[in-house]
Parts: structure tokens; C-alpha cells; sequence
């Protein structure tokens, strides 16, 4: 019993825990059931993400977020994702990864209604290192396409690995 918890708590100590803070400029459609029509806008958003790289190419996260304002009158009240990322190192500092998931939203459009969706994720992005603890990204990433939804975006983070 003592050597599994000793394994346990040395695999802890040496987790590859990251998070990191990402703005993301989207595209966003919505259509109330109560519409005969859709609206479109492109509300900021502001997330946070909290992952785990289980070896250099596999990585698991979880993502948060929440728009930074209405845009064309819709906002996004709530974005939360779980992803999986795989990663493709090209160099010490430079990787490529492809992201596919989870998520769901709550969106909201003025003086009209809001609704929740969920659905399917799924984007790519590159992953620069300035130290073995932080990083950029840049990504494009659809989050969620429904036929009452639409939540796409480019986003660029900060990661700090732990």
C-alpha cells in the first residue's frame, strides 16, 4: 500500500497541470424559436482553461468562459468545453495540436429570449514555448454549430504549466 501511494504522489508531483487565460474574437450566430430569422455578431469572449498532457501528445482541458459584452444584441453568457488535444511537437518550442470535444452554452439576445445549446467542438491551433513553464497559443475553434447556435472564434492565450 505504501509504494502504490508513493507512486501516486510522485506521478502528482511530476503532472504536467497547465492553465492559462484565453480572449477569443468570435462568430456567433443565434436564432430564438421565437424568430423566423437568425442574428449574427461577434462578441469577445474571455475564457479560462485548465488542462493535463498525459505525454507530450495527448492533453486533456477543460475550458470556461463568458463574453465581455453584447455584440449586435447577443451575448454569450456562459461557454464551458471539455476538449481533447492532440499535440504534435515540431521543435522545443513550437507544437501543432487539433482540439475536438464538448461543449455548452447559454446565450442570450436582447429583448428577445435566450436559450441553452450543446454540441460538438472542434478546431486546431499552434502552441509557442517561451520556457518550459509558459506559453502562447493561437487557435481557431469552432465550439458549438447547431441549428439554433453557431460559436466560432480565433483565440490567443497564456498557458503556465505547473
Amino acid at each position: 500500500m505504501l509504494t502504490f501511494i508513493s507512486l501516486l504522489s510522485s506521478s502528482l508531483a511530476s503532472a504536467n497541470y497547465y492553465a492559462g487565460a484565453l480572449l477569443a474574437y468570435t462568430s456567433s450566430e443565434y436564432s430564438h424559436s421565437s424568430l423566423n430569422s437568425s442574428r449574427e455578431a461577434n462578441p469577445l469572449l474571455l475564457q479560462s482553461q485548465l488542462g493535463y498532457y498525459f505525454n507530450d501528445y495527448v492533453a486533456l482541458e477543460g475550458r470556461y468562459g463568458v463574453s465581455a459584452g453584447r455584440s449586435g444584441d447577443i451575448s454569450i453568457d456562459r461557454l464551458a468545453s471539455l476538449l481533447i488535444k492532440g499535440n504534435l511537437p515540431v521543435s522545443e518550442q513550437i507544437a501543432f495540436y487539433a482540439l475536438a470535444g464538448f461543449s455548452s452554452a447559454r446565450l442570450d439576445q436582447q429583448n428577445v429570449g435566450s436559450s441553452s445549446e450543446s454540441g460538438s467542438s472542434f478546431g486546431m491551433g499552434i502552441h509557442y514555448a517561451f520556457s518550459s513553464r509558459s506559453a502562447i497559443t493561437l487557435e481557431y475553434l469552432s465550439s458549438l454549430s447547431t441549428d439554433s447556435a453557431k460559436i466560432g472564434g480565433l483565440s490567443g492565450a497564456f498557458q503556465y504549466r505547473f
